[in-house]
């Protein structure tokens, strides 16, 4: 892991990982809201089946709307979002956000399973599938708990799995892990690549974290000072199987991480500019 990571920065163009058949393609998106504002624009992305993409920017850039019209909250105002079909007839999509969407009235395996209250599937298997969810990130002593007996750090596990419980073709995460203190959330991050890898479940991730987005992902794009769109990709060199606590001392993680910082504070920059002269603008407009 101690490799140079100077061959792995790549141009911001779409790609896929190669010999990987295409989960989704957002081909030169561009979103604006009904009030003209414009947070989208030309924005190209091509996600492999099974790969695990972050994705990061400055505040308020558009990250959280990429995945909006990526979910299909939102009609793109231009350019296409095709998610493929998986052979395998997996469910299609799912999100999980920043805010505790737990059902406080529900039990802990209740919530996991809450897709099946609305969905016909054998209750023996869901009951197999939710179990085996719980142990896998250490949970299972409390699958009868309701979500105000647990910890900050365990509702998000919770929430987590709540989302993977349907099997979804496309995972989206938007910050889900944000409200967790630091500890918890290396140990979150453990149980969810575990639970990614084992699904092989194409996943995009959204954070303000840069350590989150180089451990957890196949590949991390940064995007610009809104409108958004991809002005650099990086690929994470570190393979499918990692250790996080161990990830995290090596000298590649540390340069990747600069390196991925170098483009980020390039696009805060660029934000506080344009902040800066909308800010005179509208200043001189009132000074007349």
């Amino acid at each position: 892991m101690s490799e140079s990571l100077a061959d792995h920065r790549r141009d911001p163009a779409p790609s896929a990982s190669a010999g990987s058949a295409a989960a989704i393609v957002v081909s030169d998106v561009g979103y604006s809201y009904p009030n003209g504002f414009e947070a989208i624009a030309g924005l190209s992305l091509t996600v492999a089946r099974g790969e695990i993409v972050g994705v990061v920017g400055p505040s308020g850039c558009g990250k959280s709307t990429l995945l909006q019209v990526i979910a299909g909250l939102h009609r793109p105002s231009r350019g296409t979002v095709t998610v493929e079909s998986d052979p395998s007839g997996r469910h299609g999509l799912a999100e999980v956000f920043q805010k505790d969407t737990l059902l406080p009235w529900l039990r802990v395996r209740d919530n996991v399973a809450l897709y099946y209250r609305f969905h016909r599937a054998d209750r023996h298997e869901v009951a197999a599938r939710v179990d085996e969810l719980l142990r896998m990130v250490g949970l299972q002593q409390f699958a009868d708990a309701y979500p105000y007996q647990l910890s900050g750090g365990m509702r998000r596990r919770v929430a987590f799995l709540a989302g993977v419980a349907p099997d979804p073709q496309l995972l989206l995460l938007d910050e889900p892990f944000s409200s967790v203190d630091e500890p918890s959330r290396v140990d979150i991050h453990q149980e969810v690549l575990r639970v990614l890898r084992q699904r092989r479940t194409t996943t995009i991730l959204v954070t303000h974290d840069l350590a989150e987005a180089v451990t957890l992902s196949d590949r991390v794009v940064i995007l610009s000072a809104g409108p958004a769109r991809v002005v650099a990709e990086h690929t994470v060199p570190f393979g499918l199987e990692r250790e996080v606590i161990e990830l995290r001392r090596e000298p590649a993680f540390l340069e990747l991480y600069g390196r991925l910082w170098e483009d980020l504070s390039a696009q805060i920059d660029a934000a506080r500019e344009r902040l800066a002269e909308a800010g005179a603008g509208a200043g001189a407009g009132a000074a007349r």
